[in-house]
């Protein structure tokens, strides 16, 4: 009797250990990732500017309607400053002006697998930024340079983490749609019910060897 409660007890507890083993995992929010993924953008875009551009004056303008332009422009304006130009709070009406359109920022999560039957759910995460950039010569009136710069990070996080990693009232593009869980959701619970009974039988059969 003894030695089937001490099976038992030692079955669940892997259980348990397998869905909990990554839920103390140090993760980016959804909002820090693409941020980052935005200021790899940005540090390529500067670095393609220009030489005799660089060192400067500039002022930055958005040109589209994307709900993240406002973390790009503060992404374009530290790797400008980093870069060691002067960026302007606003364009003077002579003077460099670089204008950027956000073409794509957004958090996706492409695919979802776990690492056993039981294991907890793990998520791909995939953190997209794709900027168009433009130089303009305010007192010539022309267009000097430009250029696009894309980036993707990618990492991986715990379904059950998701509450905390989105953030509550985040912008659309913070968020993405869960990926199909396919045919493992049905089999799932077949096999930890079938892992649960057959313990319990192995429980009842040691007492009765036991008497």
């Amino acid at each position: 009797m003894r030695n089937g409660c001490v099976g038992v007890g030692l079955a669940l507890a892997v259980i348990g250990a397998v869905r909990t083993a990554s839920a103390q995992e140090s993760q980016r929010t959804n909002f820090e990732l693409v941020r980052d993924a935005a200021r790899a953008a940005c540090t390529q875009l500067v670095g393609k500017l220009p030489t005799d551009a660089r060192g400067g004056e500039v002022a930055i303008r958005s040109v589209g309607t994307h709900d993240g332009s406002f973390l790009v422009e503060n992404a374009l304006a530290g790797a400008l400053a980093e870069s060691g130009m002067t960026v302007l709070t606003r364009p003077d009406s002579l003077g460099l002006e670089l204008e950027f359109e956000v073409v794509d920022l957004r958090i996706a999560y492409p695919r979802a697998w776990r690492h056993a039957w039981f294991g907890e759910r793990r998520l791909e995460r995939e953190a997209s930024a794709r900027i168009f950039a433009r130089l303009v010569d305010q007192d010539a009136a022309s267009i000097l340079w430009s250029e696009q710069a894309e980036s993707k990070l990618s990492d991986e996080v715990a379904e059950d983490n998701l509450s905390v990693l989105e953030e509550k009232g985040s912008a659309d593009y913070l968020k993405a749609t869960l990926p199909e869980q396919g045919w493992n959701r049905y089999v799932e619970p077949v096999v930890v019910t079938g892992i649960v009974v057959g313990l319990i039988a192995l429980f009842f059969s040691n007492q009765n060897a036991s008497n």
